[in-house]
């Protein structure tokens, strides 16, 4: 793993920084404040008003937060994301979520990331992406897009063919107490197709929360494949031990891989629920 910023890439907000208009793609760790976003554009691009497009990985609350904030204070904005996350951004079940898991984040880190919040509302989504749509940044950057279901239906992956940088979001295993955490939330076999799609990509620099470079980067998407096997398997094994108890086996597996010493981890609520979703994914055979 390498922590590297090319210009423009942070740990939380993702850039393709060089083009005319240039395009953001937000991780948004920290969805309740969304000011610290465009205090990153403002160093890297010298002006908050400088990008034009805002694309989002798909629709859960640490992905899509900022996204409201952002459109009411950067004039010309466009924010892109899949047909369905265009749906769930103005749903007001879905907006009551997303607010309730910020609150709760907060609740739980406040101490380290303190408590000022900006409250999520609906936002209406510019540019319904597809796969296989590439959008013109100017001065020869691009930016294509890659349908990858199986976290969620909504999640897109975004692919930088000029400097061969990939922003899939939860499309890859991201790291968890050491190790790499698959994250299958609503189809195991969509995700295993969607990490084949990636992992035949050539990438040089993979973004999420962390930023891996060249080796690392290709090694992460086969890793992200090999972990996401052994964990489904797993599953299979608690689910009968446990002769099918969807609940036992998510306590268990709660019990064995969330550390709650570890700083600035998921929140226990929302790795309850993805796990909770990867249990009953195996469970059904989806």
């Amino acid at each position: 793993m390498t922590d590297f910023i090319p210009s423009g890439i942070t740990s939380s907000l993702s850039s393709s920084w060089q083009a005319r208009r240039p395009s953001f793609l937000t991780r948004g760790w920290r969805p309740w404040d969304p000011t610290h976003y465009l205090k990153d554009i403002e160093t890297y691009l010298d002006r908050a008003d400088a990008p034009g497009y805002l694309f989002l990985t798909h629709s859960h609350y640490d992905h899509c937060g900022a996204a409201p904030f952002l459109k009411e204070k950067i004039p010309g904005l466009r924010i892109g994301a899949n047909a369905h996350a265009a749906k769930v951004l103005q749903r007001p079940g879905a907006v009551k979520l997303i607010r309730a898991l910020n609150d709760n984040f907060v609740e739980v880190f406040g101490d380290v990331i303190g408590t000022e919040k900006i409250p999520f509302k609906p936002v209406a989504v510019d540019l319904i992406l597809k796969d296989g749509d590439e959008l013109d940044c100017g001065g020869g950057w691009t930016v294509r897009v890659i349908e990858t279901p199986g976290h969620t239906n909504d999640s897109l992956s975004y692919y930088i063919p000029r400097i061969k940088t990939l922003i899939a979001g939860e499309a890859v295993g991201v790291f968890h107490n050491g190790g790499i955490q698959p994250e299958f939330s609503s189809s195991y076999s969509d995700y295993m197709t969607s990490l084949g799609k990636l992992a035949a990509l050539d990438v040089d620099i993979l973004g999420h929360r962390n930023i891996l470079t060249g080796g690392n980067a290709g090694r992460h998407l086969r890793d992200s494949i090999e972990t996401t096997v052994s964990f489904r398997g797993r599953i299979e094994d608690s689910l009968d031990r446990f002769s099918g108890d969807r609940e036992r086996v998510v306590e268990t597996i709660f019990g064995e891989d969330y550390d709650e010493t570890v700083l600035m981890q998921q929140d226990k609520k929302s790795f309850l629920l993805n796990l909770q979703a990867q249990v009953r994914v195996v469970a059904e055979g989806k």
